[in-house]
């Protein structure tokens, strides 16, 4: 009879053994329902609204007038109520739905992009539609898609036209020449189409500034060292200043400004803050351009106010039509609208005009962008076109171009020791106090404007009232 011989397992083959993981005990599999992909009608109200406010943010207009449209959307659709905050390049909905259901909240970045005034106007008469006429939220969802997938804008042959034409205003403004209404509509084509490249390579709205007034700068210098050999009569001055206020024009200061007012305080900081990084990139540019030129033996007179406005009062309304309907066509505007920026753009500069002469040229530049910023907001709900492309269209005339480059000229060619040196500071901080004026007075225009709009708007509603009453 044999014994079972015991043998002694090792002690570190127990612990391996007891190491590995022991399969695990099946657990029943439960019959689970697909979340469904649908969204509530609540939340598809808030999703269209906030593409809608995206888009406007995304284009530069003001904060205040985003908010105020798209709590009428959602006034419209939603029954709890809904908060919306704007702060520089983030835009949050949030709703508040009681004890029993979690709040919702929606966050989407908004990034600048090209104005287009026709995308504008059309979201802006939607909202109107939804919020008067109780559009129902499918076809606001549609007509919402419909717009953003195919806008309607301008081709960019058109929008280099329109740039270029920008310029040749300025120098219809400045009593120039056919020649260099010429030179300057060129000038105006090639720097509108450079910055659209820039632009779509992705470059910093800080470089482009840099690299577009560089170019400008340097395309003066060149039709300078061509005088001597084809006997042109050139006035590079009128060529710098014409390139000078095409780039400040796309500027969104009365924007920033207005958002200031409206206490959208984070908003407004942004935006002037990316003012002021444009503004100096032009700077930057023109000085550079103008120290290459000089390096080469190519020098720009100084020519602190020689310049003069044209004698006949006609063609400076002439320059400042085509400067004001230029702009407005370089960012998408119908015919019509490029007539209404044109005749705003006559109408500031009239009023500039007239008050210069008593009031001082910042006084009168501000007076004029009050009353540009007042009509843009009548006009505007009457003719259907937006406020903000007025305004924008039509204070591009009341730019300093001509204060900016003297006294960035005086600034290059005067060692600081110099007291021109000193002059050409001074000028350059009128500049400066012109172009805050002139967002001053067109804020405060929009300002005056909005309860003066909304007093006719009830008093022709009352008026349609008593006429259907006595019909009746």
């Amino acid at each position: 009879m044999k014994t079972a011989v015991k043998r002694k397992v090792p002690e570190f083959i127990k612990r391996s053994l007891g190491r590995i993981p022991r399969l695990p005990t099946p657990e029943p599999i439960w019959q689970l329902d697909k979340i469904d992909e649908s969204l509530t009608p609540n939340m598809r109200a808030l999703r269209m609204t906030m593409t809608i406010a995206e888009e406007l943010l995304a284009m530069g207009v003001a904060a205040r007038d985003v908010v105020h449209m798209a709590l009428g959307i959602t006034g419209t659709y939603c029954r709890r109520r809904v908060h919306i905050d704007i702060s520089s390049t983030l835009i949050t909905i949030s709703q508040d739905r009681g004890t029993e259901r979690e709040p919702l909240t929606l966050v989407r970045t908004i990034t600048l992009k090209y104005v287009n005034y026709q995308t504008i106007q059309a979201l802006q008469n939607l909202a109107l539609t939804i919020r008067d006429h109780h559009l129902p939220l499918a076809e606001a969802e549609k007509r919402t898609e419909e717009l953003l997938a195919g806008p309607r804008e301008h081709s960019r042959w058109i929008v280099c036209l329109a740039g270029g034409s920008v310029s040749m205003g300025v120098v219809i403004l400045f009593n120039g020449s056919i020649l260099m209404s010429g030179l300057a509509f060129v000038m105006g084509f090639v720097a509108t189409a450079t910055m659209r490249i820039l632009d779509k390579w992705g470059l910093a709205t800080f470089y482009l500034q840099i690299i577009t007034a560089l170019l400008i700068t340097l395309a003066a210098g060149a039709a300078q060292w061509l005088n001597g050999w084809l006997g042109w009569q050139v006035d590079t001055t009128m060529l710098v200043i014409s390139g000078i206020v095409l780039l400040v024009a796309g500027l969104m200061i009365v924007g920033a400004f207005q958002d200031a007012i409206d206490e959208y305080y984070v908003t407004a900081n942004a935006r002037l803050l990316r003012v002021t990084m444009a503004t100096m990139g032009i700077v930057v540019g023109v000085m550079t351009g103008l120290y290459i030129i000089q390096r080469f033996g190519i020098s720009f007179p100084t020519t602190p106010d020689r310049l003069g406005l044209a004698a006949d009062i006609r063609a400076q309304y002439l320059g400042a039509l085509i400067i004001a309907a230029g702009f407005a066509a370089g960012n998408h505007a119908r015919l019509f609208g490029m007539l209404i920026a044109g005749g705003v753009g006559v109408l500031g500069w009239w009023v500039s005009s007239t008050l210069i002469g008593s009031l001082g040229v910042v006084i009168a530049s501000g007076a004029a962008a009050t009353v540009v910023g007042l009509t843009a907001v009548l006009a505007s709900r009457l003719w259907r076109f937006p406020s903000v492309a007025i305004i924008a269209a039509g204070i591009v005339p009341l730019v300093p171009g001509l204060s900016l480059y003297n006294g960035l000229m005086g600034v290059i060619e005067n060692p600081p020791t110099d007291p021109e040196f000193l002059l050409s500071l001074a000028v350059l901080a009128r500049a400066i106090m012109i172009g805050v004026a002139i967002a001053i007075g067109a804020s405060l225009g929009n300002m005056i404007g909005r309860p003066v709009r909304r007093g006719m708007i009830r008093w022709y509603n009352k008026l349609l009232r008593r006429r259907e009453l006595n019909i009746q």
